[in-house]
């Protein structure tokens, strides 16, 4: 008998043994995360350059003509002591830009401490009914600090992002740095940023991740391109193993690669 036992014993073991060894891995294909840290992170860096764009000059903060966005100030004569001042960009019911090809729509009211040249000012921002291309962007909070000569702080808490079919949360505690523009304040489209730092989102499918731009490979950042055109993002979903964004080397398209565990595939940004 105990023979018999033994025998059924070491046959059972090396069944199992058998069929844990024919398992194969499930692979790890979490691409969500990866397009819509890439939305979120597009739009919401626009919005910093575009804010710098209009709010820095000589004088620091001053109203240009522009007929969509409308921009408008809190009062049209700068006098000693008189900060806070309101800048709003209005995009009204909708405004088609010719540089990135998107619409906007609703507008951005900033806050400025002081004037947006001298380091160490800076802005409070509200999105108010803010869409682009029928994608909605809200904030608790968002803030920009003039943080060096040439470069910004971008923190946005809670950052909301729908359609009508997907909701997307993203924080972010960004450095950003102007690398080209910073000659020509009248035009906004030739500035170019490079970004680094940290941000944390919920996919459109419920998922959290978390977000890495090395100083070694930044993002870089063009105003008259509609998306990422270079660097790289380290993102880990939760309960995934990190995997990497490369935006490519300077090009500007909507294609990025996704590497997994040494599988590289390619998106697109929507």
């Amino acid at each position: 008998m105990k023979r018999i036992f033994l025998f059924s014993l070491v046959a059972l073991s090396g069944l199992l043994f058998t069929l844990n060894s024919c398992k194969k891995e499930k692979p790890d294909t979490e691409t969500q995360s990866s397009v819509d840290n890439s939305v979120c992170e597009g739009e919401f860096t626009r919005t910093m350059n575009t804010i710098n764009g209009f709010g820095i000059r000589e004088q620091g903060v001053k109203g240009m003509q522009s007929s969509c966005p409308s921009i408008t100030l809190s009062d049209t004569v700068i006098t000693q002591g008189a900060w806070p001042r309101t800048l709003t960009i209005d995009y009204g019911t909708g405004c088609y830009d010719s540089i990135d090809h998107k619409t906007r729509k609703g507008s951005i009211t900033c806050v400025f401490t002081n004037y947006w040249h001298l380091v160490q000012s800076s802005i409070k921002v509200n999105l108010n009914n803010y869409s682009v291309d029928g994608i909605s962007y809200s904030a608790d909070s968002i803030k920009f600090t003039h943080s060096a000569a040439a470069a910004f702080t971008t923190q946005v808490y809670n950052g909301v992002v729908t359609n009508t079919s997907w909701t997307m949360k993203w924080s972010c505690n960004r450095t950003i740095t102007q690398t080209a523009g910073t000659t020509t304040p009248l035009d906004i489209y030739d500035d170019v940023y490079s970004l680094t730092g940290s941000a944390s989102g919920v996919n459109r499918n419920g998922l959290a991740y978390s977000a890495v731009i090395s100083s070694g490979i930044p993002i870089i950042k063009r105003t008259s391109c509609s998306w990422i055109e270079s660097g790289r993002i380290d993102l880990t979903p939760d309960g995934y193993a990190q995997r990497t964004i490369d935006f490519g080397n300077g090009i500007c398209d909507n294609q990025a690669t996704l590497t997994i565990n040494g599988n590289t595939f390619t998106f697109t940004m929507n």
